[in-house]
């Protein structure tokens, strides 16, 4: 038995309206998109077996296929939920786990499948393999637009009305369309609400100086936009200016975003591409020659920016082991030949962009080549808030400042865009002009840390921070509990304790036991002044009671600081689990050592339970204890904090 799901929420079936309903001209437009995408996989447009997946362009409501998508994979029309067919929508929220639970679990089995998301970035790799192709849909043309009132309306209209049609808000436009109503009417009503409308500017990209979160990148790019004013100026050579940098970082943080900025701020073209650009031309001698154009295309240009997306996709050469090794090495030393050739070229900037700059051949990024790499980091709080602001065109008020930097905690830049394309989409279905407030409903929920749950919090970090404090490790920056966090993620913390470590400093055995009693200072102070400790402290890779075994278990295995000298490769947390789980004497010796300093950190907070005391407290009602606050309190207290070996 066929459902439909929709992976956003619970499981469960979802009613469409009846296909004998009449469609209406939107509808009849969408569906000549999806018919058109549909010849990329004839066999299943033809009606025979097999799985496809649908990208939905930006903007577009995946529940506004139902009824089509319905149709299409049916192979009854009598009935869709007797056909052994499946349709499944896929959320850019959605987690991957839940969306390969729902494909496995209900359309595996099904003859006819169509997968619609609105996003290749969340489609899992099974997902990938699994269908018999990705197809990009296609937003709603003036010819679908003009062929659809045709046949719904019976409106007959030129191809120059329908583009006319075209310049308004989508909503305003299907909204005019009424039976018996002339073209020339529909025009003329829809001129005569768009006055009364906010018009929108036409898309300028912003220039560098006036984007925000992009930290050292921003720096590096504003240095070069100077550098290039010298340059057309006199005042510098050429080889002064760096003219090659790798920008690394998560998904959605902005790269391309920057690209196009930077070729603003700097006043120069841009020439954007990738390895899957060049791959789309056919095979490796079309490859190669879309590369070489590109490049050749950026000095004519000149001055002007290459962006080279994706670049982790060209692999690196020592790791090729498939049969396709020799055209892998092929495209990676072509692409070393054109960084090469732009040496001795002026006017010329290369930037490169990744998720993962640990997969990149060295050569790529040695001196001379993309030797300069910058992290783009994930926005802070004030640049979450200013972005939204650039992205909406409008202020943020006041009121709204802290929920939405509650709420937006870990949003990427593409996160924030799409909230506002959210927001923007409700208020224009509501018939208003667009508000910050309507961003609001499409931002994660935030829940708060409050009453017993929020003491325990506190005792937590308070434990960190009397224990590091006591051993003087690191510079202590200050201790967050917040006031309230976002609901559901996997990336929620209910509290830190700052302490910023030399990069370069002393690290012998006592070093290593000393961290260690930092980290479980959190669930021995639970367990001092609670009775007991929570969950807190483990669960995950980046949990204290993961942390303080996997520094116990290194000191064991590599780093000769345990019963033996003896040296092993083992370093990630696979591999030192690996070892702990094939060694019962190295297991001892792990729990010992983390006995040992959890009742250290003990000791240390039983004699400094005044000063502990008053940090509980502080990060209650306020929700942070900063350096001056913590000396303050000591003194106070009258209780030294003395360092212990």
């Amino acid at each position: 038995m066929p459902l439909i799901v929709e992976t956003r929420g619970p499981f469960q079936m979802v009613r469409l309206p009846s296909n004998k309903q009449k469609s209406s001209t939107y509808q009849h437009a969408l569906e000549r998109t999806v018919r058109r995408a549909l010849k990329a996989a004839p066999q299943f447009a033809d009606g025979g077996a097999g799985a496809v997946v649908l990208v939905a362009p930006e903007d577009y409501d995946l529940s506004d296929y139902g009824e089509i998508l319905t149709r299409i994979v049916s192979t009854n029309n009598e009935d869709f939920y007797r056909s052994d067919s499946g349709l499944l929508y896929l959320w850019a929220s959605d987690s991957e786990a839940k969306v390969l639970k729902s494909f496995d679990k209900e359309f595996q089995s099904n003859h006819r499948v169509i997968v619609i998301t609105e996003t290749r970035q969340n489609l899992p790799a099974l997902i990938k393999v699994a269908t018999d192709a990705v197809i990009d849909l296609q937003a709603i043309t003036p010819q679908d637009f003009r062929a659809a009132c045709k046949v719904v309306l019976k409106l007959r209209m030129s191809l120059r009305q329908a583009r006319q049609a075209f310049r308004f808000p989508s909503e305003l436009v299907w909204a005019a369309l009424r039976p018996g109503r002339a073209m020339d009417e529909v025009l003329s009503r829809l001129e005569h609400a768009s006055d009364h409308l906010q018009r929108p500017h036409p898309a300028v990209p912003p220039t560098l100086s006036k984007m925000h979160g992009y930290g050292e990148a921003k720096a590096w790019g504003l240095q070069l936009a100077g550098d290039l004013k010298d340059w057309r100026n006199g005042s510098i050579a050429w080889s002064d200016i760096d003219s090659g940098i790798l920008l690394s970082g998560p998904p959605g943080v902005g790269k391309t975003v920057f690209a196009r900025a930077l070729a603003h701020e700097c006043g120069v073209s841009l020439v954007a591409t990738s390895l899957g650009q060049w791959q789309s031309k056919g095979h490796l001698g079309d490859l190669l020659k879309a590369m070489r154009t590109d490049f050749a295309k950026a000095r004519q240009l000149s001055p002007s920016i290459i962006f080279v997306d994706e670049m982790d996709s060209f692999g690196d050469r020592s790791t090729f082991r498939s049969d396709n090794a020799d055209y892998s090495i092929q495209v990676v030393n072509a692409l070393l030949e054109c960084l090469d050739g732009l040496g001795d070229r002026e006017g010329v900037i290369v930037v490169g962009a990744t998720n993962h700059p640990s997969r990149i051949d060295p050569a790529i990024v040695r001196s001379g080549r993309l030797d300069h790499h910058v992290a783009i980091p994930v926005p802070s709080a004030d640049d979450r808030v200013q972005i939204l602001a650039q992205l909406a065109s409008c202020t943020v008020p006041s009121a709204l400042i802290q929920p939405i930097k509650l709420a937006t905690e870990g949003m990427t830049g593409a996160d924030l865009a799409k909230a506002v394309r959210a927001g923007r989409r409700a208020a224009r279905k509501n018939r208003r002009q667009f508000e910050m407030a309507d961003i609001i409903p499409f931002l994660p929920t935030t829940v708060p840390v409050e009453g017993e749950f929020r003491r325990m919090a506190a005792v937590h970090e308070a434990g960190h921070t009397v224990v590091g404090l006591a051993l003087g490790c690191g510079e202590y920056l200050g201790t967050v509990v917040p006031h309230h966090v976002v609901a559901g993620s996997t990336e929620t913390t209910f509290g830190i304790a700052h302490f910023r470590f030399p990069e370069f400093e002393k690290r012998d055995r006592q070093a290593y036991l000393d961290r260690i009693a930092i980290t479980l200072g959190g669930i021995a102070a639970e367990e001092l002044w609670l009775g007991s400790f929570g969950d807190g402290g483990g669960g995950g890779k980046s949990s204290d009671l993961a942390v303080a075994t996997r520094l116990a278990t290194l000191m064991e295995t590599s780093l000769g600081m345990g019963s033996t000298l003896r040296y092993s490769e083992a370093f990630n947390d696979k591999e030192l689990e690996a070892l702990r789980r094939c060694n019962s004497r190295l297991r001892q010796r792990i729990d010992a050592t983390l006995a040992e300093q959890f009742a250290r950190a003990k000791t240390i907070l039983e004699g400094r339970q005044v000063s502990a005391s008053k940090f509980i407290s502080e990060l209650v009602s306020t929700g942070f204890l900063t350096p001056e606050i913590q000396e303050h309190a000591v003194e106070s207290s009258n209780i030294e904090v003395t360092v212990y070996s």
